[in-house]
């Protein structure tokens, strides 16, 4: 995968109290009836569910306050004070909001519900982006549904809003979908027009002070959304278009930095299914590499662990065909210590870059000390490089070099820049 970097609310674990449905379930019906029509918008947080398997019930139980705190918060601002907050059950992850009557008596169409849930769900995903983009390193994705029904007075008015809660639900899918739909068009556009930025962070020798090289990282056009490398690469696995931007991303990479110094690599991100793109293989990646004069034995082919793990197959087809070539091949964001690597010690592997939730506060943190140290020594039995990522801080760099690390990345150095970063040299 291509590199990826990370705004508005915090964590949060003080409890804000929102009913359950049925609790005020009475209240509800006396809208209805006397508003002779009933509106509602449900928050759908059942996404987040992944949270609990991944971290626990406690971090998922904060994550869920965090969403009712923004959710109490949107009273006058984002809903009317008069509206009615309540939580699908106990420890629920949807909460309904039934709309109150408007002011000077107007009535509530379907028009209003579409645009206040086009307006909450953008609301509350950017509150939540500091929350969840931690924890997944993804997006947050709350899906917003609403409905609208008639009172009828032949039918029970708890049926009538079980009926409205269920379709509110139904257009909670059908906005996900809608959302999805616009989100590939725009990432289409957006390769058919080549609207990505290469740019390139070093890499050093801590022990020389020297560059070894440069990563080429990957960014979509400033001042939208894209411009994340965290969203940009989501959305294309989402939309089915990561095979479609990893070509992109990987050919603007060598053609940005044509002609680099042969002394330097240049590692570049790729997917390992990228062995069957007939643009990066064969005679057509011979003739590509020697237009922009680059030589394959300057090139450092980086895959993520995740992406290896989860494909090791093709990875070791890919791996061992690029070899051949010249290419060195690099497995990046590695984190899990020593058992994610006995999958890859039969593989031919220059470069293991370790993920910066490893390196960040090393000097403070005694087991991630020890994971280092266990990568490290996987490493050099298999004749591997290790390469630090994410260094920040002086007192990283010196619990790194103490362990023995020699190569090193990140914003202490230098950070990502076009065409190729000026850099920092740190005294050891």
């Amino acid at each position: 995968m291509h590199k990826k970097d990370k705004k508005k609310e915090t964590v949060t674990t003080e409890s804000v109290d929102i009913p359950v449905y049925h609790e005020k379930l009475d209240d509800i019906k006396k809208i209805l009836k006397k508003s002779s029509n009933l509106g509602m918008i449900l928050i759908d947080g059942t996404k987040f569910n992944k949270i609990e398997h991944e971290y626990g019930t406690k971090i998922y139980s904060v994550v869920l306050e965090n969403l009712k705190k923004i959710i109490n918060g949107m009273r006058k601002s984002q809903i009317r004070e008069d509206d009615i907050i309540t939580l699908n059950h106990e420890e629920g992850d949807q909460i309904y909001i039934f709309l109150s009557k408007k002011r000077d008596n107007k009535k509530f169409f379907s028009g209003d519900l579409e645009s206040s849930a086009d307006r909450l769900t953008k609301y509350i995903n950017d509150n939540m982006f500091t929350t969840i983009f931690p924890l997944l390193k993804k997006r947050p994705k709350i899906s917003i549904g609403y409905a609208f029904m008639i009172y009828n007075s032949l039918i029970k008015e708890e049926r009538l809003i079980n009926k409205l809660i269920e379709d509110a639900k139904i257009m909670a899918d059908y906005q996900e979908f809608k959302i999805l739909m616009r989100n590939k068009e725009k990432l289409q556009e957006l390769i058919i027009k080549e609207e990505i930025i290469t740019i390139y962070q070093p890499i050093i020798n801590m022990f020389s002070q020297t560059i070894i090289g440069y990563e080429a990282l990957s960014r979509g056009p400033k001042g939208t959304e894209y411009e994340n490398p965290y969203v940009l690469f989501n959305i294309a696995e989402e939309t089915g278009l990561l095979f479609e931007l990893d070509r992109l991303c990987r050919r603007r990479a060598f053609i940005n930095a044509k002609g680099i110094n042969d002394n330097l690599k240049l590692f570049v991100n790729i997917l390992p299914t990228s062995i069957h793109d007939p643009e990066f293989k064969g005679k057509y990646l011979k003739d590509f590499l020697k237009d922009i004069k680059i030589s394959a034995r300057s090139v450092v082919l980086e895959v993520s662990e995740r992406q290896v793990i989860e494909n090791f197959d093709i990875f070791r087809e890919a791996s061992n065909y690029y070899s051949d070539i010249g290419f060195a091949i690099a497995i990046d964001d590695t984190g899990t210590g020593y058992s994610s690597l006995k999958s890859l010690i039969k593989l031919e592997l220059e470069y293991i870059k370790i993920d910066i939730s490893l390196i960040r506060d090393i000097d403070k943190n005694l087991i991630k000390r020890e994971l280092v140290k266990a990568i490290d020594q996987v490493a050099n039995n298999v004749n591997a490089k290790v390469i630090a990522e994410g260094i920040e801080t002086k007192d990283e760099m010196k619990a790194l070099v103490d362990i023995g690390i020699i190569y090193g990345q990140g914003f202490l150095f230098g950070k990502p820049e076009t065409p190729f970063s000026n850099i920092n040299f740190i005294e050891i």
